[in-house]
């Protein structure tokens, strides 16, 4: 059982959060994020854990929903005809 007055773990997930949404870590940023966001769960940093999760969160899904959207473009406006000229 966490400490209701710890709010380290919180902390911790905001930075981490606000650190992959300026790309400083991009790859181990959010997952910190939403690791410490979930333990902050309960204490009196859960304020701050829930937006590091979010951050986290949304670090995570945005490159692959601009990967689904880049796919999408292509095959829209170039026709899928030619991808599968040459596979």
């Amino acid at each position: 059982m966490p400490n209701p007055q710890d709010t380290s773990t919180g902390t911790i997930s905001l930075i981490f959060g606000i650190l992959g949404c300026i790309q400083v870590l991009p790859c181990i940023g959010p997952i910190v994020a939403i690791i410490t966001g979930y333990s902050a769960k309960g204490t009196a940093g859960e304020s701050n854990g829930r937006i590091g999760r979010i951050l986290g969160w949304l670090m995570l899904c945005l490159p692959l929903i601009g990967i689904v959207i880049y796919i999408i473009l292509v095959f829209t406006i170039f026709g899928g005809a030619w991808f599968w000229t040459y596979f």
